[in-house]
């Protein structure tokens, strides 16, 4: 009691509601930074003698292993983004990403019980994956809500390690100036926020684990599904990609065509379109009939978050729709 604080102004204040993982077991569940750190700590627990890692994937996602000095190998996906060409064991470990979250828990489910090995699930793409108790499952909270660090990793009676705190604090005035400036106006201090993460293993700062605390997950859960839902309904008939709408955990509409110039049409328009895995192409010689270089070079990553409404995934639809025809 002596080290708390009475009076003096009134902090930020938030709604009191729970975590979205509330239902697991302490023992079963660790927070931290980032999803390369959960990375990282997957592979500290499970000590593989090697790690399989998709070609489709982010340019630092091996960086992990090589801090814990653990060899990796690159593996190919099917059309239908699984593994392919490899046979791991059971001292072996296979990274695998749910690709725009378009898995739903059935395929995960049937992938996990493919191999008996160390499965580290990236939903990093997919934050309403069901948890898998029995491998390890990685969540990014940064790419679903508006915090500036955060990560869970989730598996049975994980081993617990002594990490450093992160601090967002100064690290978030850049999500709080983008209220009042627009997200686009701060685009370059949240690539610097970005930049420091996932440089060394930490654990997920108090802030965020309040304002997680927070959120109404059904509700944005909801938004989202009913988004993704309306924009399929326009854009269906056009995208190369078979979206399976029974996921219900999208990070985005990945819209697959083959106009490369559409992207630029559309930023043109203030439609901000990443581009994920630029490095990809050039591992694979640049073959086109790869899927991993066909989704480098040509999916667009449609935004159904919960700041929208179907009215404006509507106006998206129309816009796309209509530079799609330009192009």
């Amino acid at each position: 009691m002596q080290d708390r604080e009475w009076g003096g102004y009134l902090p930020l204040e938030l709604p009191q509601k729970n975590e979205y993982f509330s239902f697991v077991d302490e023992d079963d569940i660790v927070r931290l930074d980032c999803g390369r750190s959960t990375f990282w700590y997957a592979l500290n627990d499970c000590k593989p003698s090697k790690l399989y890692v998709p070609y489709l994937n982010c340019i630092n996602s091996t960086d992990p292993a090589d801090s814990l000095g653990i060899p990796y190998e690159f593996y190919r996906l099917s059309d239908e983004l699984l593994p392919v060409g490899i046979n791991p064991n059971q001292n072996e470990a296979v990274l695998w990403v749910n690709y725009y979250g378009n898995s739903n828990s059935r395929k995960v489910k049937k992938l996990i019980e493919s191999y008996d090995t160390n499965w580290i699930i990236d939903n990093c793409h997919a934050f309403f994956t069901e948890v898998f108790p029995k491998v390890y499952n990685c969540y990014s909270t940064r790419k679903f809500f508006g915090v500036c660090d955060g990560a869970y990793l989730i598996k049975e009676n994980i081993k617990k390690i002594e990490l450093p705190v992160s601090e967002s604090a100064e690290e978030m005035t850049f999500s709080l100036k983008s209220i009042e400036k627009g997200t686009n106006a701060c685009y370059k201090e949240s690539l610097i926020n970005e930049n420091r993460l996932g440089n060394s293993p930490h654990l997920m700062s108090i802030l965020t684990k309040r304002i997680l605390s927070s959120i109404d997950y059904d509700n944005v859960q909801c938004v989202r599904t009913k988004n993704i839902m309306q924009l399929h309904k326009h854009l269906e008939k056009l995208n190369l990609f078979e979206i399976d709408l029974s996921s219900n955990t999208h990070i985005c509409y990945p819209f697959l065509t083959n106009k490369f110039e559409l992207r630029n049409k559309l930023l043109a328009k203030k439609i901000y379109i990443p581009t994920w895995w630029r490095h990809v192409p050039e591992l694979l010689n640049n073959d086109e009939s790869l899927i991993e270089v066909k989704l480098s070079n040509y999916m667009l990553i449609l935004p159904i978050d919960q700041r929208y409404s179907t009215d404006d995934m509507d106006d998206l639809a129309d816009i796309v729709l209509k530079e799609y025809s330009n192009c």
